[in-house]
């Protein structure tokens, strides 16, 4: 094997190896895009579960009438306790077609919100809130007003469609008067928020944020674990933030402010201050296998009052950019789908890609309902686009095997003269109108296709708990099939046939057989707990070119014998 070669397949072998470290350090059921209108119908809704699954019961707290005073009377003289033993915090509950929110009394907090349109494994409305954390929280100065009662003007809340309501809290924690004023929409993720203080000190510091973290979502937590961070957009810049990494060395990014919020594989919760210079406070801690983090926005107290944007919902492309429309149809670029892995680098390249593939494949998944299907549609599509420039890519890699007798016969006859060899060699690829990069190039202009492929399949959202066929009802897991007691994943196993035919086909230099044996090995090690979807697209990727690879030698062998 030459020392190209070798550089070739150990440059490969490093981009296939570090790829889970890769995407370690970037720590995502058919959504249609949402209407233009805050108050057209809903943003979207996942296919309903079956009747035989009953939604999981919910607790109502006992009613209690808390008439809201008109917004132009004087605060009302709400009692505040200094410890949380003074009172037993009570829960008000919000209904709307997307999701169940309960709120604490004890800090006007949110405690849990369940997604109505997403499940878990067993079959429950999804918890996006982690057991002990909390949205929404308020600090003025340096103390926390979470332990405070705030008193609500009503004890739940329920809508549906394009029905807007209000859930005001409303505590006067040692002589300063506040105000959280929330509004809710039916059908949509996004919560509007207004916070008001009055009687605080000249100069005193408003924060508002989230404690704790987001809830795992999914059957293995660590797929959660790589993706769990908190991500900044501050100046046009994103940043992402793992939690081990926020130690009090770190000094947060300053400057004007669109977002900041947590994410896990495929949710998210954002707090969208309104437009502005604010400081942050970030911070992560690292206790086993759970990340917890604080993330704060700082404001002046007297600037307010503060109209804030929230969304705590699942990482969508259409349901992300819908959040530029608030509930009061004021519309304000955010780019929130910045949440959305782009990758790391070169991503003014890679975006424009990624929303192309990705819209093109639900676009074909409204004419094609099984994803499985769109999946395998899709490789063929893509092989279809892709042709001309692996065409070439095959084409120029058969004309220099078909070289390689004439360049051993040169190493040869110059065993001593590695200049003369080289001369000699350039001479001969001049001669027979061989291009040594010609299988390469044509590979280039493909990366960034291939890149953004990798990244719409594996964080797809819409193939989560999406099922295919037979043993694989997930795409967004790897596939499992019990054989005698033992769990395999079946199309790594095809995908490493595919990937051998594929290599037998390719390396016809003796030197280069070892690989035809190693290449399918490493490839099933790689890719033995990828999502079952991206194996697919592999695999049906892999086909089509052993395909295109037979249609050209029999094109060539009839050519050749006229």
């Amino acid at each position: 094997m030459d020392r190209r070669t070798v550089l070739a397949f150990v440059l490969i072998g490093l981009i296939i190896i570090l790829t889970p470290y890769y995407f370690k350090w970037l720590s995502g059921d058919r959504l249609p895009p949402p209407q233009d209108q805050w108050e057209g119908p809903d943003e979207t809704r996942r296919t309903a579960p079956p009747a035989s699954q009953a939604p999981p019961s919910i607790t109502r707290p006992p009613a209690r009438e808390k008439p809201s005073p008109p917004s132009d009377q004087a605060p009302p003289e709400t009692s505040a306790h200094p410890t949380p033993a003074d009172f037993t915090p009570e829960q008000v509950l919000v209904e709307t077609d997307r999701y169940v929110a309960t709120f604490t009394t004890r800090g006007g907090r949110l405690t849990s919100l369940k997604l109505r349109d997403y499940r878990h494994q067993n079959g429950d409305w999804l918890e996006l809130i982690r057991p002990g954390s909390a949205g929404l929280g308020l600090s003025l100065d340096t103390g926390s007003l979470d332990e405070f009662e705030f008193e609500p003007n009503r004890s739940d809340l329920s809508l549906h469609g394009p029905q807007q309501g209000e859930l005001v809290f409303r505590a006067r924690p040692n002589g300063v008067w506040v105000e959280k004023r929330f509004r809710f929409q039916g059908n949509r993720y996004r919560i509007d928020m207004e916070l008001a203080v009055s009687g605080a000190q000249q100069g005193a510091k408003l924060g508002v944020g989230w404690s704790g973290g987001l809830a795992d979502t999914e059957a293995n937590p660590q797929e959660d674990i790589v993706y769990a961070m908190a991500v900044t957009r501050v100046g046009g810049e994103v940043e992402t933030w793992d939690a081990p990494d926020l130690g009090p060395e770190v000094t947060p990014p300053s400057g004007r402010l669109s977002w900041v919020g947590l994410r896990n594989k495929y949710f998210l919760a954002a707090l969208i201050p309104p437009e502005g210079r604010y400081d942050l406070n970030l911070q992560g801690v690292e206790v086993g296998q759970v990340e917890h983090y604080t993330v704060e926005v700082i404001a002046d107290a007297d600037r307010g009052p503060f109209e804030f944007g929230v969304y705590v919902g699942p990482i969508s492309y259409d349901l992300l950019r819908s959040q530029n429309r608030d509930l009061s149809g004021r519309h304000r670029e955010l780019e929130l789908d910045e949440f959305m892995d782009y990758g790391p680098f070169l991503r003014s390249i890679f975006k424009p890609i990624t929303i192309l593939i990705l819209k093109a494949f639900l676009t074909l998944h409204q004419i094609i309902p099984n994803y499985g299907l769109v999946i395998i549609v899709f490789s063929i599509l893509i092989k279809i686009v892709l042709f001309p420039l692996t065409h070439k890519s095959l084409e120029a890699a058969a004309r220099m095997q078909q070289l390689q007798p004439k360049l051993a016969a040169l190493k040869e006859k110059y065993p001593d003269d590695q200049q003369k060899v080289g001369q000699e060699t350039m001479k001969l690829y001049k001669e027979e109108g061989v291009n040594p990069l010609g299988g390469c190039l044509p590979m280039i202009p493909q990366m960034p296709i291939l890149f953004s492929l990798f990244n719409v399949f594996r964080g797809a959202i819409e193939l989560r708990q999406s099922e295919f066929a037979l043993w694989i009802d997930d795409l967004s897991q790897p596939d499992r099939l019990s054989i005698g007691g033992i769990e395999i994943h079946v199309l790594p196993l095809l995908m490493a046939v595919s990937t051998f035919l594929q290599s037998k086909m390719t390396m016809k230099d003796p030197k280069q057989a070892v690989m035809v044996y190693i290449m399918p090995v490493f490839m099933t090690f790689i890719f033995w707990s990828f999502s079952s979807g991206l194996v697919l697209y592999w695999t049906m990727f892999n086909i089509l070119t052993v395909i295109q690879q037979q249609v050209m030698e029999k094109a060539k062998a009839v050519l050749s014998r006229t």
